[in-house]
């Protein structure tokens, strides 16, 4: 069954990163990020790690409404963890938010 956790982020300035650990793996719990979406924005990055390891930095203007969802595969064993955040490029602040769709076995 498809779950989904969503964060919304305070303020993040011009050229600053900000994540926050969203999902985690745990013992029996077989964890895997499917989908991630955000506001629909240009020159801000959506950015998900699992530990330590990059997996999406993706400009979210190229989310529509007509394509909402990015799909990712992203297991998360035990002990794993995903963060999740945004890089902005833009000129001004942004206070965006994300939402992951995971799957849980």
């Amino acid at each position: 069954m498809l779950k989904w956790k969503t964060y919304k982020f305070g303020t993040i300035s011009n050229k600053e990163e900000k994540l926050t650990d969203l999902l985690a793996g745990f013992s029996g719990k077989n964890r895997k990020a499917v989908f991630v979406t955000g506001d629909i924005a240009a020159e801000i990055f959506i950015r998900l790690y699992r530990d330590n390891e990059q997996f999406v930095n993706f400009e979210c203007d190229l989310i529509t409404t007509s394509a909402p969802l990015l799909p990712v595969e992203i297991p998360l064993g035990d002990g794993q963890l995903l963060k999740a955040g945004f890089y902005n490029l833009a000129a001004g602040d942004k206070t965006p938010s994300i939402a992951i769709g995971y799957e849980e076995a």
